[in-house]
């Protein structure tokens, strides 16, 4: 590995120290390498707040160091207007930084190669396209956003090793063991909001908050087209319950679930973790919206039983949908497989 993959890869485990708390902005990490010593480090620690080059930078110099002369890295190509925050190309030019190394460029129209062009105008010699898979991944939920106008979506399933995700009676609670509770908890704090439909609020009472994890409360969302759900129910009366927003009908008729998560985003939510149940799952997979899928299967065979997919239905092969092994991991017992689109 070169050296500027290294420093790359350090930039982004340092983004992913903000995942949970800077949406709708990207994850964001920056390194301030001298004589190929990191003398200043940073991230965007939160939505508002300052962005990954100005804390490594801030850092550095607290640290006594001159910043002429030296390399900056960063995962995503550096703003170059004014926002919430000044331009981080400005800074990075004012500092004498004399080398940029860059990640991916932001796909945001506002940014997307005029910070770079920007840098290159003051005579910073500037390198971009470093570990761009990695990068994309990590900031896969700002990149839908900017570039489709939609939420990232992804299903979580948990289900038994023969594929059901309830017995017939519905019962479900809980299938997979503390472990891989744990795990989804640490999603929930990734992710703006959960999704579920209404027989999964009425038969299980979620909660749907992040306990077993440090972790932020993602909104709520869930679909009760005719409005009777319970009013004791957690969702309404919990310490969140200003995070739960129910999607309902005037007429009490099926709403798409493309317009159910257009209206989401335009509410400023980027990405949703959909966490049932059957109807649900299949909604999504009928009208292709989901970008992956966590399958957590427990060893245990409960045979008759409800499967996840149960709603959608074909005739033809051709029909099916296409989806692709990602990675495969442990959560105590269970096995997590994560499929993408």
């Amino acid at each position: 590995m070169e050296n500027k993959e290294f420093f790359i890869g350090e930039c982004i485990k340092l983004a992913a120290k903000g995942a949970g708390n800077v949406s709708p902005n990207p994850l964001v990490g920056c390194v301030i390498v001298k004589n190929n010593r990191i003398i200043g480090k940073g991230w965007h620690r939160k939505f508002g707040g300052p962005h990954a080059e100005v804390n490594a930078i801030s850092d550095a110099k607290k640290k006594g160091h001159s910043l002429k002369n030296s390399e900056l890295y960063v995962n995503l190509e550096p703003c170059p207007h004014h926002g919430k925050t000044p331009p981080c190309t400005d800074l990075i030019i004012h500092e004498k930084i004399s080398k940029v190394f860059i990640g991916i460029k932001d796909p945001n129209k506002s940014v997307n190669g005029k910070g770079i062009a920007k840098l290159k105008r003051a005579g910073i010699k500037v390198e971009y396209g470093i570990l761009a898979n990695a990068c994309r991944e990590l900031n896969k939920f700002f990149i839908k956003s900017v570039t489709k106008r939609l939420p990232y979506v992804t299903l979580k399933i948990a289900q038994s090793i023969d594929g059901k995700i309830a017995l017939d009676n519905n019962k479900s609670k809980y299938i997979t063991g503390n472990e891989s509770l744990e795990f989804v908890h640490t999603l929930r704090s990734e992710y703006d909001a959960v999704l579920i439909g209404k027989n999964t609020a009425k038969l299980d009472n979620p909660s749907l908050t992040v306990r077993l994890v440090k972790g932020r409360n993602p909104f709520r969302i869930v679909i009760d087209r005719n409005s009777k759900l319970p009013a004791n129910l957690k969702l309404f009366t919990d310490n969140n319950a200003d995070k739960t927003i129910v999607i309902n009908s005037t007429d009490g008729k099926f709403i798409p679930y493309k317009n159910i998560i257009k209206a989401l985003h335009e509410l400023g939510i980027n990405s949703i973790l959909v966490e049932g149940g059957a109807g649900v799952f299949s909604g999504f997979i009928k009208e292709n919206l989901f970008d992956d899928i966590y399958f957590i299967s427990a060893p245990v065979i409960i045979g008759s039983g409800i499967s996840p997919f149960r709603d959608f239905k074909i005739t033809t092969l051709s029909e099916a949908k296409n989806i692709f092994l990602n990675n495969i991991f442990r959560t105590g017992n269970d096995l997590v497989l994560h499929y993408k689109k």
